[in-house]
C-alpha cells in the first residue's frame, strides 16, 4: 500500500485588519513521505495552511490537490466542502463535545452504519487508543492527554485519507508528550494513512518528520527530507530554526585541490570546495552544535578531524539534563575581545562533559568534523 503524501500546495490567503493587510500566507511546496511536519515560529502561518488543507479557510487564490483530488483551484472555481475532503484533523486544544462521553465523542463522526457496527467500532478504538475504563467519562473528567487520545480516536475512526495534527500537543508537560509522539508512530504504522503534523518543537519535528516543510513569515523557506533540512539548511534563518548555532561568514583566502580556506572574524577553516568557490568571494556557513567535539588531551586524529583544530577556553557552560551546551571562544583572550564572546557552541551528552572532566579544565581543543560544515547556497542570504 502506498501511504505516501502526494500533496501539492500553491496558495496565496491574505487577512486584512480593516482597510489595512496584517498577514499574508504565500505557501508553494509539493511534500511525499508519510509524516510531513510543517515546522517554524508560531503565526508564520502553518495553522492557515492546514486550515485551507481542510476546507475551514478558503485561500484568495491557487491549487491544492491530494493524490489525484482537487481539493482547492481558484482557476477552475473548484473549493471542495471538509466533509467531502475526508480528512481526520485534531485541534490544539481538542475541541472534545462536553456534554458527550468519551465514547460518544470518538462515534460522533460515523454516520450511516448500524448500532452494533459503531459499538464494534468504537470499542476498538478504545482498545487502541488505551482509554479502557474511560468510556463514560465526560472530557472534564479525563486528563489532557487522555483527552488528546480521544481527539486523535475521533478523528481516526472515520478512516481518512489522511491525519492533520495541529500542534496537539503543545499544552502537555513533557512526559505525556513523550508517549503521545510515540502514539503518533505507531498510528503511522499501524494505520499506513499520510499524517501532517504542524509544530514549532523543534525535538518533535525531527522525531516525527519524514519530510519538512520551514515556514517563516508567512513563506515557506525550505522543503525537503528530514536529514537534507536538518543538515542542509539552505540559509541563516533556516539554519537558526533548526539548531544549527554556528553559522559564520568568510572571506576564501585560497583552494588547494578538494579543500577551500576561509578567513572569519576570528579564525581561518578548511570547507569542501566545490566549483563555485573562488579565491576573494564571501561564503556563508554552519555548522551543528553536536558536529564540534572536544579533542581528549593526547589523542590522535584522523584526516576528517585534524583539519580544523582549534584552541581556545571554555567561555559559559549550561546544563540542560541529559545534555551540555559549552561556549567556546578561539584563541586567548585579547583587548579586542570581550572575556564574554564565544565562536562556537558545542553539544555534547552530559556523560560525556562529566567524562572530559570539562567543570574543571578551562582550556580546551576542539575539532570540527569537516563533512558536517554545510555552506549556505547561493543567494541564500535571509
Amino acid at each position: 500500500m502506498n501511504t505516501s503524501i502526494g500533496l501539492k500546495v500553491n496558495i496565496i490567503k491574505q487577512f486584512r485588519n480593516g482597510s489595512k493587510p496584517s498577514f499574508a500566507l504565500r505557501a508553494n511546496f509539493s511534500i511525499s513521505g508519510q509524516l510531513a511536519v510543517l515546522f517554524g515560529p508560531s503565526g508564520s502561518g502553518k495553522t492557515v495552511t492546514l486550515q485551507c488543507l481542510a476546507g475551514l479557510i478558503q485561500p484568495d487564490s491557487g491549487l491544492i490537490t491530494l493524490d489525484n483530488k482537487t481539493l482547492y483551484d481558484s482557476k477552475m472555481g473548484v473549493n471542495l466542502p471538509p466533509r467531502k475532503r475526508q480528512l481526520g484533523y485534531v485541534f490544539q486544544d481538542y475541541t472534545l463535545f462536553p456534554h458527550l462521553t468519551v465514547r460518544e465523542n470518538i462515534a460522533f463522526g460515523l454516520r450511516g452504519l448500524r448500532k452494533s457496527e459503531i459499538t464494534e467500532k468504537v470499542e476498538k478504538m478504545i482498545k487502541l487508543m488505551r482509554l479502557e475504563d474511560l468510556g463514560d467519562c465526560f472530557p472534564k473528567q479525563i486528563s489532557g492527554g487522555q483527552k488528546q487520545r480521544v481527539a486523535l480516536a475521533r478523528a481516526l475512526i472515520i478512516n481518512p485519507s489522511i491525519l492533520l495534527l495541529d500542534e496537539p500537543f503543545s499544552a502537555l508537560d513533557s512526559a505525556v508528550r513523550e508517549k503521545l509522539r510515540q502514539d503518533i508512530l505507531e498510528i503511522k504504522e499501524k494505520f499506513s494513512i499520510p499524517i501532517v503534523f504542524v509544530t514549532h518543537d523543534l525535538e518533535e519535528a525531527y522525531q516525527l518528520a519524514d519530510y519538512i516543510v520551514i515556514y517563516n513569515n508567512g513563506q515557506v523557506l525550505q522543503v525537503g527530507d528530514r536529514q537534507e533540512v536538518f543538515y542542509h539548511p539552505d540559509n541563516r534563518t533556516v539554519a537558526r530554526f533548526i539548531g544549527a548555532k554556528n553559522i559564520f561568514s568568510g572571506i576564501v583566502e585560497k583552494i588547494e585541490a578538494d579543500k577551500a580556506t576561509v578567513r572569519t572574524k576570528n579564525f581561518s577553516v578548511c570547507l569542501p570546495a566545490s566549483s563555485n568557490l573562488k579565491v576573494g568571494k564571501t561564503v556563508e556557513f554552519c555548522i551543528r552544535p553536536e558536529d564540534v567535539m572536544v579533542v581528549r588531551p593526547g589523542r590522535d586524529l584522523n584526516r576528517k578531524l585534524a583539519g580544523n583544530v582549534f584552541s581556545g577556553k571554555i567561555i559559559n557552560r549550561h546544563q540542560l539534563g541529559s545534555t551540555c551546551l559549552v561556549d567556546f571562544q578561539v584563541g586567548q583572550a585579547s583587548g579586542s575581545r570581550l572575556q564574554s564572546d564565544f565562536d562556537f557552541i558545542i553539544k555534547l551528552p552530559t556523560h560525556a562533559y562529566q567524562k572530559l572532566d570539562l567543570d574543571k579544565r578551562r582550556h580546551i581543543k576542539i575539532s570540527l568534523k569537516e563533512p558536517a560544515i554545510h555552506i549556505f547556497k547561493e543567494g541564500a542570504n535571509q
